[in-house]
């Protein structure tokens, strides 16, 4: 049995989710979750529901980068590069508290879920600590997988950072809606989605509302719209807005809640349907609920974009590019998903996840370029043609 730091990403409740999951899981399998590290940015408060649920170990909190969204709704991707360029100090001074957290309490291994400033910190310090690296992310990497045709180089620039995350890794775990084949030479393998015990534990039942989860509250101006205009639908929307920190009712048939892990678990449960910026996380629950799921990744975010493609062909639901609700009403009346054979892939979590945390800390020779990153190697940035080096998902 082994003790390990998780570090996680601070940015939406995707990867926060996911630890919780792994901790559940890896904590019945007799390992030992000594500390946790954060990244956010501008210190942002850590959602209450990940400190409720780690109680008394220790916690750290540091700088990492994340994306800018400036006034609007998109993702301004010119924005979030300078950002990290500009605060390079920041992050690499975060780096320097993230080691000295893990000198402090020693573990027997690291895991990373899709925090950028712990690939800074491998780079750093060279670590002998053994590191493995798990999100949806690094699914992208594998050569069977599917991604959208558009957007080559959006994707070229998300699998750079996502390898930049995952530098010194002697492990990349990649979540997948559905069983797909690993991709050894890239050191990639596939895992089912990592839930947590009370979504597994809920009992699903066939209500009337509908329920929406936006990553940006910038997001919810159509939803308000739509809502005026069809007042006959009740929906429940879960958001992160800084005025708002309590319920908000804006109308009689819409109403806003902050994030609440055990109460949008609840809402999820007996909803009619998700409305979702395309997060990993969201999707993977409503459909081991059997739930049918709206998908309208947040423009010019090209994971999600990605990440609704990719659940739509596995029969989450369908994608969309704008929260044009009568698209979800007419899908309703069709959607007839079988989610066995998922539901029966999410039960392989617990045996698979406990195999990778053994085998992530059993003792070997060190590798020459376990340690490595691609910055100590040259990197050529014409763009790939042949799906060698740091390529693109196949499409």
């Amino acid at each position: 049995m082994g003790k390990f730091i998780f570090t996680v990403q601070g940015e939406g409740r995707g990867h926060l989710t996911q630890a919780i999951s792994l901790s559940q899981i890896a904590q019945e399998a007799g390992h030992e979750i000594i500390a946790y590290a954060v990244g956010s940015t501008n210190m942002r408060t850590i959602p209450r529901f990940f400190t409720d649920f780690i109680g008394d170990k220790p916690l750290l909190q540091y700088e990492s980068p994340s994306l800018c969204y400036g006034n609007g709704k998109a993702v301004q991707v010119g924005k979030t590069a300078l950002q990290a360029f500009l605060k390079f100090r920041t992050y690499w001074k975060s780096a320097s508290e993230l080691a000295a957290f893990i000198e402090q309490y020693q573990p027997d291994g690291i895991v990373n879920f899709y925090e950028s400033i712990t690939g800074l910190y491998q780079w750093r310090n060279r670590s002998k600590n053994p590191c493995m690296s798990i999100g949806h992310q690094y699914l992208l990497l594998n050569r069977h997988f599917e991604s959208i045709p558009e957007k080559k180089l959006d994707q070229f620039f998300l699998n750079l950072n996502t390898q930049i995350t995952a530098i010194g890794s002697k492990k990349k775990l990649g979540l997948s809606f559905l069983p797909l084949e690993n991709d050894p030479q890239r050191n990639i393998e596939v895992i089912p989605p990592l839930l947590r015990k009370e979504v597994k534990d809920l009992q699903a039942k066939q209500g009337g509302n509908w329920l929406a989860y936006l990553t940006h509250y910038r997001l919810a101006e159509d939803i308000m719209s739509w809502s005026i205009q069809n007042p006959a639908i009740r929906l429940d929307c879960f958001w992160d807005h800084p005025k708002h920190k309590e319920v908000y009712q804006f109308s009689e048939n819409l109403t806003f809640h902050p994030i609440n892990a055990e109460k949008y678990l609840e809402k999820m449960s007996e909803c009619a349907g998700l409305i979702s910026t395309a997060g990993f996380e969201s999707i993977a629950e409503a459909m081991y609920l059997a739930k049918p799921t709206m998908m309208v990744p947040v423009p010019n975010h090209i994971e999600q974009m990605i990440n609704a493609f990719d659940a739509s062909n596995a029969g989450a639901g369908i994608a969309t590019k704008t929260f044009d609700l009568n698209q979800f009403k007419n899908y309703q009346q069709k959607h007839q998903t079988d989610y066995t054979n998922y539901q029966n892939w999410i039960q392989e979590s617990p045996r698979l996840m406990d195999f990778h945390l053994r085998e992530l800390i059993q003792s070997r020779p060190v590798q020459k370029n376990d340690w490595k990153s691609i910055f100590s190697k040259r990197i050529n940035w014409t763009l790939p043609k042949n799906n060698g080096g740091l390529s693109f998902p196949r499409a």
